[in-house]
């Protein structure tokens, strides 16, 4: 009976791969940062090999990595300065929307306060506010820790990122890793898509509201266009969420006009045509895949698998219909 042996190379291999499963399992909490850091660093890596012609790879990764931080605490350090100058305004549309409500049908899907509550109102927002923050993060210190370790992923990614997928496909023959360059091309397409494409939503929606809020004579112009840039930026549910909050606010101050502008004008205008046309035909356009299949995986991404899924469910879309390409080809037209 022939015996069936494993050499050197193989066993090398395997060991490596059962490490790197130990690492997935040990490190799984923290998946969710590497994907994101890795779908960072691939959106960032044009902007980084063109710095490379000018500086060093070490000087560039980390000036590039210094920069996204500094241009999210910007981002956010002007959404809060928004916000907190707007406090006594965003109490009163509260207090106005829950009272304006309470005694209508939609009071049942309205949190309920109490009396107390209701007199210290700007404190009790406050509080929920805080819950609901720290109910997302889990724990304060993990949450720091996750971001700290996303920034410095993020430096060796771009450092090191193309020497790793040099070391990972250098084995693989000719034929093989045609193919996998193409799962590669396609997947860093999408993912820079994705990324590029929802920022740029979100300055559309920003853009398109401040027109929109100053014509429908509130005043309050610039707070209102941000509540809305920045919901955008949440996958699926963050534009949808805010514009049925300020409809739900205009209904509860008694302005039918201005809940029937906000739901159907203010929807389409600012959310629908950006959640529906513009993002998956964007998208379309960069990865050659149907803006209806795109849409598949954007849709289905994020409810079935969290905020990742804004990452992979598109990802996951856009390789199996390259990868059914790929098998037409080698299959059924070789000579295409």
């Amino acid at each position: 009976m022939e015996t069936f042996t494993i050499n050197d190379d193989l066993k090398l291999g395997l060991l490596v791969i059962l490490i790197f499963i130990v690492a997935v399992i040990a490190f799984w909490p923290l998946m969710t940062v590497f994907i994101w850091a890795i779908a960072v660093a691939v959106a960032l890596l044009p902007i980084h090999k063109r710095l490379c012609r000018i500086v060093k790879p070490s000087v560039s990764a980390t000036f590039t990595t210094i920069w996204v931080l500094l241009l999210i605490v910007l981002v956010m350090s002007l959404a809060a300065s928004v916000l907190i100058n707007n406090e006594k305004h965003i109490v009163e549309m509260a207090l106005s929307m829950l009272n304006g409500l309470k005694t209508t049908p939609l009071s049942g899907f309205l949190p309920s306060f109490s009396d107390a509550q209701l007199s210290n109102f700007d404190v009790t927002l406050k509080d929920l506010i805080v819950k609901t923050i720290l109910s997302l993060t889990g724990n304060v210190m993990q949450t720091l820790l996750s971001i700290v370790i996303f920034f410095l992923s993020l430096s060796m990614l771009l450092y090191y990122g193309e020497d790793i997928w040099f070391t990972i496909t250098s084995a693989l023959s000719p034929k093989l890793l045609c193919g996998i360059d193409k799962l590669a091309e396609i997947s860093g397409n999408t993912i820079y898509a994705l990324i590029i494409v929802q920022i740029s939503a979100a300055i559309i929606s920003f853009m398109l509201a401040i027109p929109f809020f100053y014509f429908l004579g509130y005043g309050d112009v610039l707070l209102f266009s941000t509540m809305i840039g920045f919901a955008m930026l949440i996958p699926l549910i963050g534009a949808q969420i805010m514009i049925i909050g300020l409809a739900l606010y205009f209904l509860g101050i008694g302005d039918i006009r201005g809940t029937a502008l906000m739901l159907f004008v203010g929807y389409p205008l600012l959310s629908g045509w950006l959640d529906f046309y513009y993002r998956p035909v964007m998208m379309g356009k960069r990865v050659a895949v149907h803006p209806v299949i795109m849409m598949i995986g954007i849709f289905a991404g994020v409810p079935f698998m969290g905020i990742v899924g804004f990452i992979i469910g598109p990802v996951l879309i856009a390789l199996v219909v390259i990868g059914a390409q790929l098998i037409a080809k080698e299959y059924c037209d070789p000579d295409l």
